[in-house]
């Protein structure tokens, strides 16, 4: 007998300690769901205030009135520098617009002061005009928010051609052409 009395108490111990272990965890169990049910609602109102953003953001773009802004033609710092230096505050704001919009360029082709330009034609003693032929890889959202960029940049650059091709494996991303021209004051 005394020997089942030690196999009893031996597994009343045990039945109690896991008693007591599943009691002290069961709070902590019904937090971790109850913060998991949190997140998932607050991402959802988190997606719908993103939403919400927008078609904010493209009702002010909408509002805003073209006629009523002009640009600028940029000037150089330094007056009389040549062609290829007057641009390169430009150009590194095209690449990094395109970066930070997540397009990939592939090449970009620079033609100075292109002989079909009115700019060059008209007042080209006056004026420096570069042509940029990019070839960029993106996707239609970010494509369009880059163009957007472009619009909003305070100096002229003007959007002559675009020529947008699917990817042959993935239709959802595009292979485009698009020619820029950029002006700077001389």
């Amino acid at each position: 007998m005394q020997k089942y009395k030690e196999a009893i108490l031996f597994v009343i111990f045990i039945t109690i300690g896991f008693i007591y272990a599943l009691a002290s965890l069961r709070p902590r169990i019904v937090d971790i769901f109850t913060v998991e049910k949190d997140l998932s609602t607050k991402s959802i109102e988190y997606a719908d205030l993103e939403r919400k953003l927008e078609t904010l953001k493209a009702s002010e773009i909408a509002n805003m009135s073209t006629s009523d802004q002009t640009k600028n033609i940029y000037k150089p710092e330094i007056p009389g520098m040549d062609a290829e230096s007057s641009f390169t505050v430009i150009f590194d704001d095209i690449i990094e617009m395109a970066k930070y919009n997540g397009i990939k360029i592939y090449s970009i082709e620079y033609v100075y002061n292109p002989a079909e330009d009115e700019f060059v034609k008209g007042v080209g003693s006056q004026y420096n005009v570069c042509q940029l032929n990019m070839q960029i890889i993106a996707d239609y959202p970010d494509l369009e928010s880059f163009l957007k960029e472009i619009y909003k940049y305070p100096y002229l650059i003007n959007i002559d051609k675009l020529e947008l091709a699917p990817y042959n494996r993935n239709k959802k991303i595009l292979l485009a052409k698009l020619q820029l021209k950029l002006y700077s004051s001389k």
